[in-house]
């Protein structure tokens, strides 16, 4: 007769994704994993392959949560400003919430990993350009009834406001301060308040001496 497996394969990615959000990919052995998890070395490596493949299935589970949490922030809102202003404000409920700001595994994996495992950098590449896109659409609509007026390309906005929110869990892991926190996300927020946008000053025009 085949084997039943003694675990849920869902709540042992949910786990992993906790432990790789908490310590990072490298500090995170394969000893780690099995005593954190709850399952032998065995049915680790039957199951989900080694630690590389394991890593991907729990950022690919991070990112569908963080997806699908600004998703449920970006739909019917009445004023977009005030909406994109939430979306910061519960990122830092939820970093300050946490005993450490550990924040956001995918932030952590392209920091930590970057362009050294070709595999992750094109996953992140691909979930940046869906989150862009989301955002895009949310800022589109947003210009088209009159709610919002924008200086620069929607992309560029929500490239820029996307990338600000994952800068939170950085400044959060050198500062857990709320108020610093806050701070930083009303700066980024100007963005969205319909101020003229100014051409970057190239190093060889700008004036030299007093």
């Amino acid at each position: 007769m085949p084997r039943i497996k003694a675990f849920d394969e869902e709540q042992v990615i949910e786990q992993a994704m906790e432990l790789f959000r908490r310590q990072g990919y490298e500090a995170t052995s394969i000893r780690d994993l099995i005593a954190h998890l709850g399952v032998s070395s065995s049915s680790l490596y039957s199951t989900f392959g080694d630690k590389d493949a394991l890593f991907m299935l729990a950022l690919a589970r991070h990112s569908r949560l963080e997806w699908a949490r600004i998703r449920r922030q970006l739909v019917d809102s009445v004023d977009p400003r005030t909406t994109i202003e939430g979306l910061f404000i519960q990122t830092i409920d939820q970093l300050l919430s946490e005993e450490l700001p550990y924040g956001s595994l995918t932030l952590r994996a392209a920091v930590e990993l970057g362009l050294n495992k070709p595999r992750v950098a094109a996953f992140l590449s691909a979930y940046l350009d869906e989150l862009v896109t989301l955002f895009t659409g949310f800022l589109d609509e947003a210009v088209q009834q009159g709610r919002l007026t924008l200086t620069d390309p929607a992309p560029d906005v929500a490239r820029y406001l996307l990338l600000a929110l994952f800068n939170l869990s950085a400044l959060a892991q050198m500062h857990l301060d709320r108020d610093a926190l806050e701070r930083y996300a009303r700066v980024v927020l100007r963005a969205l308040d319909g101020a003229a946008s100014r051409p970057l000053v190239a190093v060889a025009d700008m004036p030299v001496g007093g």
